[in-house]
């Protein structure tokens, strides 16, 4: 990311997400704040404690534990950047007085974000008036519901931020979006069948804790699919509500659902699997050639009006 920062000049640069259970609040308010200087302000943080025990286990983590830590990682993170000193005495982090730098350059801090899969982690991120991120696999139903917990549990001082995490793929050929966007499609289904067999391949399911029993029961029937009756990639691609693939059109009407819904970003996983770099690089240029002047356009007559 530092060297990104340094061979542009506007794009923001997003840490989506940090890890909470695995990381110290102290290196990370560190790390970024140089990075934001470097940057010259362009750095958004983004927390997390994830819904799969394989990327924490190696390194000693109970399940138990990860909410408590990625709630006192987002209430200490921010004090850390905006005061000259820090104490902090909680049950997993413990700060003794110091004087951290540097200080970030954004005022009063990095915009912070927060993954949110889960009803409880909607209501959290909401409570702390932090960004939302969310992703696109579970459709348009899931994503308006996520939002309305997210924008009840706000404070009414706050107003909403929220980004959907998606894959995404464009062509102006209708024919190739149906054969490559599909394999493309298809190849993404299947690796989260493949990630779900693997997250909690060592884990006993005996001891999932309460709170992760909603992501290990909905891995383990992804897992165990495609079930009958399940939409192919060819169907889910066609309906247009899952991914971004499409035409440049399609990629428009695909953003504008989610638009509607109060989503303000998008952020496109282009490099999706057998992908090469040209296709990617060509998704990038119909994306800006004609999807965000699209948005572009809309925003100014919005403006206007108003």
């Amino acid at each position: 990311m530092a060297a990104v920062s340094q061979r542009t000049e506007r794009i923001r640069l997003g840490i989506g997400v940090v890890l909470a259970p695995i990381h110290h609040p102290l290196h990370i308010a560190q790390r970024m704040a140089t990075l934001d200087i470097l940057s010259r302000g362009r750095v958004d943080v983004g927390l997390g404690r994830t819904g799969y025990p394989y990327q924490l286990t190696p390194y000693g983590v109970d399940l138990r534990d990860t909410r408590g830590m990625w709630q006192e990682f987002a209430d200490v993170l921010p004090r850390i950047w905006t005061q000259e000193e820090i104490t902090y005495e909680g049950e997993y982090f413990k700060i003794p007085r110091r004087e951290v730098l540097p200080k970030p350059l954004q005022k009063p801090h990095p915009p912070l974000w927060s993954a949110r899969g889960s009803d409880e982690t909607a209501v959290q991120t909401g409570n702390l008036a932090m960004g939302g991120l969310l992703g696109s696999e579970g459709g348009p139903d899931r994503v308006r519901q996520l939002m309305a917990i997210y924008c009840d549990a706000l404070p009414a001082s706050a107003q909403p931020r929220a980004a959907l995490m998606t894959a995404g793929f464009c062509h102006e050929d209708p024919r190739v979006v149906a054969s490559r966007g599909t394999e493309l499609v298809g190849w993404y289904i299947e690796q989260q069948r493949e990630r779900a067999r693997l997250v909690w391949r060592d884990y006993d399911p005996t001891n999932v804790p309460p709170d992760y029993q909603g992501y290990y029961a909905r891995d383990q029937r992804l897992a165990a699919g495609p079930h009958p009756g399940e939409p192919t990639p060819a169907e889910v691609r066609e309906e247009g509500r899952k991914f971004c693939v499409g035409t440049p059109k399609e990629c428009i009407r695909f953003i504008e659902i989610y638009q509607a819904m109060g989503i303000e970003e998008v952020i496109l996983l282009c490099a999706v699997g057998p992908a090469t770099h040209q296709e990617v690089l060509h998704t990038i240029r119909l994306l800006g050639e004609q999807v965000i002047p699209h948005f572009a356009a809309k925003q100014a007559r919005a403006t206007a009006a108003n």
